[in-house]
C-alpha cells in the first residue's frame, strides 16, 4: 500500500495543486495571476531534473518488459482527482499527458500542467533524457543515465509490488481500452489516532495492470482524508510511430543539467 499512497501524494503536488493555485489565481488581479503562473512554473522547472529521471527509468522499464524488443504505440493517461474539503466540499480537476513509444525503445510525453507545455522525449540508446519547453524556447538535457530503476522512482512505482499483490484480492482478468489487464484490490486500515484521525481511514486502491503495456491501465485510489484519484489510459493505439514524433525542435538553446541522484 505504502507504493499506492506515495502515487497519490505525487499526483496531488504534481498535478492537482498546481491546477488549483491557478485556477484560484484567475479569481485575483492580473498582477496575482502573473504571480501566481510564475509560482507554477518555477514549480515545473524544480521538479524538472526528477522528472527526467522517471521519464527515463520508465522507457528503461518498458523497454525491458519486452525483453528489449518493446512494440510500437501510443495512448494518452487521464487522471480524475477529487481533493477532499472542510464542511464535505471538494475541488475536481482532470489532467491528461499523451505517450508514444517506438521500437527502439523510444519514449515520449507531453502534458500541460497550469497552462504550461512540457514535453519530454527519453532514449535509453543514447543514455539521454530531453525536457522541451516551448513558451522560452529551450530545451533541457540530461546525459549519463544509468539503465537501472532506482528505488522510489515513479517508474518502480507503476510496477506491481508483490507484497502488495500478495496481500491484495485477485479481481481476474479483462479487457480494458483494447488489452488484457489482471486486476487487485486492497484495503488499508488506519487506527483511530495514528495520524490524529477520530475515527479509522480506511484506504482502498483497485489497480488493473497490463504486462503488455508494462503499465496500469485503469487505478482507483481512495483515501478519505484527501480525496479519491481514478488513472485510466484511453485511445490506445498500436502500429508505427513516425521518427519525427521524437525530433527536438529546431531554434531551441539546449541547456544540460545535472541528473538527479536522490
Amino acid at each position: 500500500m505504502k507504493v499506492f499512497s506515495m502515487l497519490f501524494s505525487l499526483a496531488i503536488a504534481c498535478q492537482a495543486l498546481p491546477i488549483a493555485m491557478h485556477a484560484a489565481a484567475a479569481q485575483e488581479s492580473d498582477d496575482t495571476n502573473a504571480v501566481g503562473a510564475a509560482m507554477s512554473l518555477a514549480a515545473m522547472d524544480q521538479f524538472g531534473p526528477v522528472r527526467l529521471r522517471n521519464e527515463y527509468n520508465y522507457a528503461v522499464a518498458k523497454l525491458k518488459s519486452r525483453d528489449g524488443k518493446p512494440r510500437a504505440y501510443t495512448y494518452d493517461i487521464v487522471t480524475d482527482t477529487t481533493m477532499a474539503l472542510a464542511g464535505g466540499n471538494a475541488t475536481k480537476s482532470q489532467t491528461r499527458e499523451s505517450h508514444a513509444f517506438d521500437k527502439t525503445g523510444r519514449s515520449r510525453t507531453a502534458w500541460t500542467q497550469a497552462g504550461v507545455e512540457r514535453i519530454a522525449i527519453a532514449d535509453p540508446a543514447t543514455q539521454t533524457a530531453y525536457l522541451i519547453c516551448p513558451e522560452r524556447k529551450e530545451i533541457l538535457r540530461m546525459t549519463g543515465l544509468t539503465s537501472a530503476l532506482q528505488p522510489g522512482s515513479l517508474a518502480a512505482a507503476q510496477l506491481p509490488d508483490a507484497a502488495t499483490l500478495a496481500a491484495s484480492t485477485d479481481l481476474g482478468e479483462k479487457e480494458i481500452g483494447g488489452v488484457k489487464a489482471r486486476g487487485s484490490k486492497s484495503e488499508t486500515t488506519i487506527p483511530a489516532g495514528a495520524q490524529g484521525n477520530d475515527r479509522p481511514l480506511v484506504h482502498t486502491t483497485e489497480m488493473w495492470f497490463s504486462t503488455e503495456l508494462a503499465t496500469p491501465v485503469y487505478m482507483h485510489l481512495s483515501m478519505p482524508e484527501f480525496g479519491d484519484m481514478i488513472t485510466r489510459v484511453e485511445n490506445l493505439k498500436f502500429g508505427d510511430v513516425p521518427a519525427s514524433t521524437f525530433a527536438l525542435p529546431e531554434g531551441y538553446a539546449m541547456r544540460d543539467i545535472v541528473p538527479e541522484t536522490k
